[in-house]
């Protein structure tokens, strides 16, 4: 991609003021970290609040009389189930099963909103609009030019309701509410990236830059970069498309069953359903698991994974998690090797480094949710 192809997001300038470390992730020049470090944001965030800037996310809205159909032809979910002002998590499947993007998908009540991954933006609105040929009064918008960030941690609530007064403790984890500022719509859903309670805000370019600068001017918030986000997410044992899920990957083999909506499973009415019902039922040959490897060394995307002498998979995602003060990974494996505490072994050339399975997260979710106030 040539360099003024790169796309730049709605606050580079605070970035850049910031004396960010840039990258190009997916098409987009995005910090990766800022001079105090990953392992400082990855800390603050955990402790107090971390912002992010995840401009780079696709935003689409979807409308019309036959939105939820087009919706339930693409997904597993029962889309008649989100209620208005609600978020589920969900995927776009191929006809074989596999997963063409996760994502999230908010009933607005006149509209659905969907928040992709960057790297697969592409993909997922292609998919879409051939999908959408099969109805009639569907509207597909791509939200281009809106910037998005996340606020996450424990204090994210408190620096949130700062701004947005109607934020309050009936406010739960997945739920959405829209505000209008500066004539502009604004999105809030308490969601996130990285185990904690958290938000992420959605408006113009105009409106994200003043919302940021706003919230950094609370000394509880710490601007943080994409590597921080990355060992957070790892760390709460989330997948990351192009690691754990790609469109070879089943939803069981990801470990990400539950968010097949009971309804489609019963009714088997989704793509890819004779092969992920036959999963479910009997098993799959692959899974996701949780990983970790003795001593300080970490293991890195790609590494394969032995049993003794077999190779039976390798790592999909893998670092060192700070909060825990060791190494940790996922990695997909044969499933006929998942089993609690059993020891095997990475390669790094000709040496070995011995790893214990272990179940997800690694660091307990923190989500706000009914039933578990603060």
């Amino acid at each position: 991609m040539l360099e003024n192809e790169i796309k730049s997001s709605p606050i580079e300038e605070i970035h850049s003021l910031n004396d960010a470390k840039f990258v190009n992730f997916a098409g987009w020049s995005m910090p990766i970290q800022f001079p105090n470090g990953i392992i400082n944001e990855h800390i603050s965030t955990r402790s107090s609040c971390g912002l992010f800037d995840i401009s780079h996310m696709g935003q689409i809205l979807i409308d019309g009389d036959e939105s939820r159909l087009l919706l339930e032809k693409i997904t597993p979910t029962d889309i008649s189930k989100i209620q208005t002002g609600k978020v589920r998590y969900s995927f776009l499947l191929n006809n074989e099963g596999g997963i063409i993007d996760d994502l999230m998908i908010t009933n607005e009540g006149d509209c659905f909103y969907l928040v992709v991954n960057a790297s697969r933006i592409n993909e997922d609105l292609e998919e879409i609009n051939n999908a959408s040929k099969s109805f009639s009064k569907i509207n597909i918008k791509h939200l281009k030019q809106n910037g998005m960030i996340a606020l996450q941690g424990p204090k994210a609530k408190d620096v949130v309701s700062s701004f947005f007064r109607e934020i309050d403790d009936s406010f739960f984890f997945m739920s959405f509410k829209k505000f209008t500022l500066n004539e502009d719509e604004v999105r809030v859903s308490r969601i996130g990236y990285t185990g904690e309670d958290g938000f992420e805000i959605s408006s113009t370019k105009k409106t994200i830059l003043e919302l940021t600068k706003f919230f950094l001017d609370d000394e509880r918030v710490t601007l943080c970069g994409l590597g921080a986000r990355d060992t957070l997410r790892l760390e709460a044992g989330l997948p990351l498309y192009g690691n754990e899920l790609n469109e070879k990957m089943t939803p069981v083999e990801a470990d990400l069953a539950f968010a097949i909506s009971p309804s489609r499973i019963k009714d088997g009415n989704f793509r890819g359903a004779d092969k992920i019902l036959n999963e479910i039922e009997n098993g799959s040959q692959f899974v996701r698991v949780g990983l970790l490897p003795e001593g300080r060394r970490p293991v890195r995307k790609g590494t394969p994974i032995f049993n003794n002498d077999e190779k039976i998979g390798e790592i999909s995602s893998g670092g060192y998690g700070p909060t825990i003060k060791s190494p940790i990974a996922m990695g997909i494996i044969k499933s006929e090797f998942n089993k609690p505490n059993h020891k095997l072994t990475a390669k790094l050339g000709e040496n070995s480094i011995p790893m214990t399975i272990t179940s997800l997260p690694f660091v307990e979710h923190r989500y706000f949710k009914k039933g578990n106030k603060k």
